[in-house]
């Protein structure tokens, strides 16, 4: 990946002219509805719509697209790291998969570990 980007990964989910992620354009990228979006993130079913801006919602949102950053890094596909995110069972974490993981605050153990794997691909 090309150290200058011409876009940073995550521009392509803000909310337009506001500070902060869609939850709309997550919830679309990743297949995701209102609702569940909402029971992910551990917010009320109407905050994506009427709060998109929600500290808790927001955090969810963050790690969601830290993870996929990592593992779109990894695999050079989006959609391919996203089917990941929502299916591979990870061995190390009881074979639980890195959305139940980032749902259960561990967002930060999911990216050790997929920055541990690349590092023990590569060097």
């Amino acid at each position: 990946m090309s150290t200058v980007l011409q876009r940073p990964f995550a521009e392509q989910f803000r909310e337009p002219d506001t500070p902060y992620l869609s939850p709309a354009r997550i919830g679309e990228f990743f297949g995701f509805q209102v609702q569940e979006l909402a029971e992910r993130a551990h917010v009320h079913r109407n905050t994506p719509t009427a709060r998109p801006q929600a500290p808790q919602l927001q955090k969810y949102l963050q790690d969601m697209v830290r993870v996929l950053t990592v593992a779109t890094e990894m695999t050079g596909d989006e959609k391919r790291a996203a089917f990941l995110l929502r299916n591979e069972p990870l061995r190390a974490f009881g074979y639980k998969t890195a959305d139940t993981l980032i749902q259960e605050g561990r967002a930060d153990a999911v990216i050790a570990y997929l920055e541990s794997l690349a590092g023990g691909a590569a060097g």
